[in-house]
């Protein structure tokens, strides 16, 4: 029974420590131009409600703030507004489940094939 009353203690602090999740921590800009894909076996923390504001001119995309994994934690790397490219649309990161962990894709700039195509010129 003594035993027991010492592993109640040990086993709450060990439970409350795992479901921890950090607190945000302001970040840079997001990597437009390659695909990160990162691998953990903790689910990733759900998304931030972000209040983006208006943006600095118009045509500006948002691109949503979204979960890291840096140094072994999950960080939040906030939003932030950029310029457009033309003929191209922003695809968000994602988490992904595969086998017995997570991955995240990396955002990126993709070919927008919605595009209105014009037609051919006789």
């Amino acid at each position: 029974m003594q035993a027991l009353k010492r592993l109640i203690p040990v086993t709450l602090l060990a439970v409350l420590t795992a479901c921890a999740v950090p607190a945000p921590v302001a970040g840079s800009a997001p990597d437009t131009g390659s695909v990160l894909l990162v691998r953990e076996q903790a689910d990733p923390p759900q998304p931030l409600l972000e209040h983006p504001g208006r943006p600095p001119a118009n045509g500006y995309v948002w691109i949503a703030g979204r979960w890291d994994l840096l140094e072994g934690r999950y960080r939040w790397q906030p939003g932030n507004w950029v310029a457009p490219r033309p003929g191209q649309v922003w695809q968000a990161h994602v988490w992904r489940l595969a086998g017995d962990g997570w991955v995240q894709e990396g955002g990126r700039w993709v070919p927008d094939v919605n595009r209105l195509v014009r037609p051919r010129q006789r």
